[in-house]
């Protein structure tokens, strides 16, 4: 039975729970209570020994809170990613937009050729467990829209508007978390 370790901590947008097994961290989550979180970690990993684990994840929430707070604009981390070829290669490029920027679907989509469809990146960006990790908040609709977003459009804008604000890029208005 594999074993997935996890962390909670407090940040500016909510609680963070923050998992790994042996391979890295595999799981990231956002919301109000611990319980909750939990919960949708054990839905995740329903075969998996969960632990808390408080030493080297402890650090590792450390570097995702200096990420939120706009301190540090990269997040280096082991990884256990989990997903078919085609959404580790979308998750990819996802990184590769730099911090405070965005892409729409369709952008990200063509920037992977062939016949790729801006649903089938945004799909992709659905399945992403390491979300801020791996940045879906940065892919937009075609005309700049939100769109879905695993812990609510609010958030998403609140994300992206750190992001601008701390890159020097201009903010728009913030929907906030209601």
């Amino acid at each position: 039975m594999a074993t997935v370790g996890f962390t909670t901590c407090d940040t500016w947008i909510g609680r963070l729970l923050l998992a790994a097994s042996p391979g890295g961290v595999c799981w990231v989550s956002l919301g109000e209570e611990d319980e909750v979180l939990e919960s949708e970690l054990l839905m995740a990993f329903p075969n998996a020994e969960r632990a808390p684990d408080g030493s080297q994840l402890e650090g590792w929430a450390h570097q995702m809170v200096e990420y939120l707070d706009g301190q540090r604009h990269e997040i280096d981390l082991p990884l256990d990613v989990r997903g078919s070829l085609f959404q580790r290669r979308v998750w990819w490029t996802l990184r590769a937009i730099p911090y405070g920027k965005t892409r729409s679907y369709g952008e990200i989509a063509r920037s992977l050729g062939g016949e790729t469809a801006p649903r089938a990146v945004a799909r992709a960006c659905a399945s992403n467990t390491l979300a801020l990790i791996i940045p879906c908040h940065r892919a937009l609709g075609q005309d700049g829209d939100l769109t879905g977003y695993r812990w609510g459009l609010g958030r998403k804008q609140l994300l992206l508007d750190r992001e601008r604000q701390v890159s020097g890029a201009p903010v728009q208005l913030s929907m906030g978390l209601g």
